[in-house]
């Protein structure tokens, strides 16, 4: 595979056959795969930080593809198999709490411009007029904005789950402030919370590609990336992923892949809308994997984890404000 195609596919001015020939090479070849994202997170972070010098962007690939090109490339297991052994329960045992079963709220887009909210705890269907779908995740708020050409372009603070038909004469758009994500007839997962320091996005099918300034794409996806935006660091890197694991949430599921507590805990707030604090901070970096419904209640959950671990809890039932559940 030759430094010249890895770049036509990046700045995606491949042809269609070379395309098709270089993404069944990705399937068929681990290592040419991390190569690949070890160059294409690199071309991205030199497009996304424009003010660097063009210069030393092109020595830092030089020195790059000089080391990669002749030295043996180890392979990496896939994430689902590293983890195949790791404790894994809770969906043979949702059915042995009292659900507490989360609204879907299906709604039409009929008006230009219009906010939509998803309360803790639910998720929401928004129906577009061309047979789109967007998802939207507990505690998250959308703005659909609509001018007279029928360009649309959305605000999310939050997670949703968008599904496009394909309308090549349609121009949408996700606008998170940190970047744009352009829709080409997709399905694709974004979480950006205001409260969280990382923006992710996950294609599941199509294209998106990613815009900073003006038109120019500083990323263009493919089935299966799944991409991590640093908010504080300004840094963009991009892996590949079973795109089931982001979203997840659709479908009633909590699915944490070596997550630690803290990270779980965040979750567990905004979906339960209560409060932990975790007062043991070895703890708190403790990573655990499992697959939990999101129909069983916090405590449940709890118990789950306390299986794998020595967690300690204890809940602080409050009646006019959110519980607090504390961790030590």
């Amino acid at each position: 595979m030759s430094e010249e195609i890895f770049s036509k596919i990046l700045n995606d001015s491949a042809t269609e056959v070379e395309k098709s020939d270089f993404y069944k090479l990705l399937e068929d070849d681990n290592a040419l795969r991390e190569v690949f994202y070890h160059y294409k997170n690199l071309n991205t972070i030199s497009k996304f930080n424009s003010n660097r010098n063009i210069q030393l962007q092109k020595d830092s690939f030089r020195r790059f593809w000089n080391r990669v090109k002749p030295a043996t490339i180890y392979r990496m297991s896939d994430l689902w198999v590293r983890y195949a052994a790791v404790f894994i329960m809770a969906l043979s045992l949702g059915f042995l709490t009292r659900y507490m079963v989360p609204v879907n709220n299906e709604v039409k887009v009929l008006t230009q411009n219009i906010t939509y909210t998803s309360e803790k705890g639910s998720v929401s269907t928004i129906h577009l007029e061309d047979g789109s779908a967007i998802w939207l995740s507990s505690a998250s708020k959308i703005q659909l904005q609509r001018n007279s050409k029928g360009e649309m372009t959305a605000q999310l603070n939050g997670e949703a789950y968008f599904d496009m038909i394909p309308d090549t004469a349609r121009k949408f758009e996700v606008d998170l402030g940190y970047f744009k994500v352009k829709d080409i007839g997709t399905k694709f997962n974004i979480r950006s919370y205001s409260f969280e320091p990382t923006v992710y996005a996950t294609l599941v099918g199509g294209k998106i590609d990613l815009f900073k300034n003006g038109d120019k794409s500083i990323l263009s996806m493919i089935p299966g990336d799944y991409m991590n935006y640093d908010k504080k660091t300004n840094r963009m890197a991009v892996s590949q992923q079973d795109p089931s694991i982001s979203t997840a949430w659709k479908d009633g599921k909590f699915v944490f892949i070596n997550k630690s507590l803290t990270d779980i805990c965040l979750e567990l707030e905004n979906w339960y809308n209560v409060e932990i604090i975790i007062s043991n901070k070895t703890l708190a970096s403790t990573r655990y994997t499992s697959v939990i419904k999101r129909t069983t209640t916090v405590k449940m959950v709890l118990k789950m984890l306390a299986l794998t671990d020595q967690i300690k809890y204890k809940i602080d039932e409050r009646k006019e404000v959110r519980d607090i559940v504390y961790i030590y």
